[in-house]
């Protein structure tokens, strides 16, 4: 079944003209000419067959004419037959292949995995085309890659050689570029081919509908698993604080079931620098979830390699997950305070948490002693300089943390205009209570939120709430949040993020006369603060898990190194040379394409560590529903080819067969050589005695 179509159709509009013709024959009917004659004359030339003549000629010019212009304008329109070809070629196609070559497709099935299948329909999708045509092919998962090749051939050779990686789907940036060129193509088909496993994660970037999809084919490839059998790491994390060497930590994994039948028997085992750590057989409800929590103690401090593992299954990249905990020696906090008293025992409270403790006063305070603390706490200042206020600032971007404790002598203006606006948006109004006065107090909000900082840490017994006499009133600003409460609902706590480090700010003071509160003394006072400084401490150690696709640069550590050879898994080692980025001094890692343990030497002794993950929405093959597809490619004509199905016999029927533009032109040329014709003959005759 043939059906007529246009490449230009908006050309078409031009056969208005078409009436012009007749607009001016039927303007010359009614216009009245004076001839100067005789009578006898007259009456002797005027015949009754000659005028039937002269009307007929002149209808004949009319349908010339107006069928000339209506050629000329269906010429320019390209009408295209669509299918009336033998083999779909006559008229030239632009095509764009997008491959996907995402995680998600080393799903492995009894015919290969995902991608196998879909390179093996690819081969056959390249016969459709011929040299007359355009196609480009591009590899697509977080970003879209074209594959080199200028012939069919060319393209088959690479294909041969491609195989799925471990980055996660997002069709935006081939579905941009894909319709940029074929929008681009002035050949009258246009096609576009996705084949992907059609999950639904890998389009959710895309808007509602794109834009301007008329005049193109859409063929969709899908390859699916015909039932899944696959479950998945979906979370590994660390409860709580830093670690510390000879300290109980817990870890907590999440395992994910993506398939409809319940699994059971699921070995998890966890491996901290290869040494196996735990062990347990868990079971997984269908489409469900599993959480289970490992406790450990270290017994070494650095950059420890953190493994977990689960049975195999039919799409292995999730089946392990691999962290490096950073596990410092010791914290080194600064302490900046006017007076002794105003950090006793925050430094008794810390130094028993072995932590690295240093005191100084606002003004021996300097940019070095800044960037050598992991934390630093600001308590009972009355101002500070700009010059501590910018490199606070700096040094919170750079991953350090902050605590601000206050006290009776600070300068709430001060403070308002100047410290917390870049160190924690947030302002202060006046004290609530009375120093000293302990027949009226506020206690801490009773059960604690749910926050890391407050994780285990409950409020009975000897822990129970400290009773505070007086505290500032504090009204958070920009990304500020409350973290704790009193009773009241008023804030005790805020904090906020500055770049990569954390800050906080405790609304009462920690003086040591007690008359801010009783915090120091209570059960509550040492396990809060010794989570508080891990908590703020995260960051100071650096970046030291990434996903896959992500740019990394590692800080160099070693400040004599030269060069450092760098050894990620499955690649060969490949050597690095410093780069400099502002102040930094950086090892450029580049785009992480592998998930697992990367490790950097330098003088010839390993200098770094940190590790890659692969995205865990990437193992969730729930496909894209049809009725988000159609809206999706609303516009365009588009096709779900299966596996079953004749894939050339699919394309040619959608296109655009036999260009008619030639026999459209050859026909007006025809007709204005008649029009040529008719008008110089009548002319002749009007001119002879």
């Amino acid at each position: 079944m043939f059906g007529l179509s246009f490449a230009n159709p908006a050309v078409l509009y031009g056969l208005w003209a078409a009436l012009l013709p007749l607009v001016i024959h039927l303007l010359n009917r009614r216009r009245t000419v004076t001839v100067a004659f005789s009578n006898v004359a007259l009456l002797q030339a005027l015949q009754h067959d000659r005028m039937r003549q002269v009307k007929i000629k002149q209808i004949l010019l009319l349908i010339l004419r107006t069928l000339l212009i209506v050629l000329l304008v269906l010429a320019f329109a390209r009408p295209t037959l669509t299918g009336a070809s033998g083999d779909g070629r006559d008229a030239g196609t632009s095509a764009v292949i997008l491959l996907d070559r995402s995680m998600s497709m080393r799903f492995r099935t009894p015919d290969g995995t995902l991608f196998d299948r879909a390179k093996t329909r690819m081969e056959k999708l390249l016969g459709v085309f011929d040299a007359r045509d355009d196609v480009q092919v591009l590899l697509v998962d977080s970003r879209a890659t074209p594959i080199d090749g200028q012939s069919a051939d060319q393209v088959r050779l690479q294909l041969a050689g491609l195989q799925p990686g471990f980055d996660h789907t997002d069709f935006r940036a081939g579905i941009e570029a894909a319709l940029s060129h074929l929008r681009a193509s002035q050949l009258p088909n246009k096609e576009l081919y996705v084949a992907t496993d059609l999950a639904r994660n890998g389009w959710a970037t895309l808007p509602d509908t794109l834009a301007d999809m008329s005049g193109i084919s859409v063929f969709l490839l899908p390859e699916q698993p015909a039932s899944i059998h696959n479950l998945g790491i979906l979370d590994v994390r660390l409860v709580g604080d830093v670690l510390q060497v000879g300290r109980l930590a817990t870890l907590e994994i999440e395992v994910i079931n993506y398939g409809d039948v319940p699994r059971g028997g699921v070995p998890v085992q966890a491996f901290l620098n290869d040494r196996r750590i735990a062990q347990e057989v868990v079971h997984v409800p269908a489409r469900g979830k599993r959480k289970l929590h490992v406790r450990f103690t270290p017994d070494m401090s650095g950059a420890l390699s953190l493994r977990v593992e689960i049975g195999d299954d039919d799409l292995t990249a999730d089946n392990t997950r691999v962290l490096v905990l950073v596990i410092p020696e010791k914290i080194r906090v600064l302490l900046i305070r006017e007076t002794p008293e105003d950090t006793y025992y925050l430094a008794q409270a810390l130094q028993v948490a072995a932590c690295d403790v240093i005191q100084k006063q606002p003004d021996d305070v300097t940019e070095d002693i800044l960037q050598q603390a992991d934390v630093i706490y600001v308590c009972h200042v009355a101002t500070l300089s700009r010059g501590i206020i910018d490199g606070l600032h700096r040094r919170l971007e750079s991953g350090a943390g902050l605590g601000i404790f206050l006290g009776r002598q600070v300068d709430i203006r001060h403070y308002n205009a100047q410290v917390l606006p870049v160190l924690l948006p947030a302002m202060l109004t006046s004290v609530q209570g009375r120093l000293g006065e302990k027949a009226t107090y506020q206690t801490l909000q009773s059960p604690l939120p749910d926050h890391p900082l407050l994780v285990d840490l409950q409020l009975d017994g000897p822990f129970h709430s400290p009773k505070f006499y007086a505290y500032y009133g504090v009204s958070p600003q920009a990304n500020t949040q409350p973290v704790l409460s009193f009773a009241t609902g008023t804030p005790a706590l805020l904090e906020c993020r500055i770049g990569s480090g954390r800050a906080v700010l405790f609304s009462s003071g920690l003086h040591a006369n007690l008359t801010w509160n009783e915090m120091p003394v209570a059960g509550f006072f040492l396990p809060f603060m010794h989570r508080l400084t891990g908590y703020l401490a995260v960051g100071a150690f650096g970046q030291a898990n990434y996903v896959v696709g992500q740019t990394v640069y590692r800080d160099i550590r070693s400040g004599n190194a030269k060069e450092a050879v760098l050894r990620a898994p499955g690649q060969e080692a490949q050597t690095l040379w410093p780069e400099q980025q502002g102040s930094r001094s950086v090892w450029p890692i580049g785009v992480a394409r592998t998930p697992g343990l990367w490790e950097l030497f330098a003088q010839e002794r390993l200098s770094d560590r940190f590790a890659v993950q692969v995205h865990s929405q990437e193992a969730d093959l729930t496909p894209i529903s049809e009725t988000r597809l159609s809206t999706l490619f609303r516009g365009a004509r588009v096709a779900v080819v299966t596996s079953e199905m004749p894939l050339s016999d699919v394309v040619l029927s959608q296109r655009r067969g036999r260009e008619l533009w030639r026999f459209m032109l050859a026909g007006a040329l025809v007709f204005m050589a008649l029009e040529m014709v008719m008008t110089r003959s009548t002319q002749t005759r009007r001119d002879a005695p």
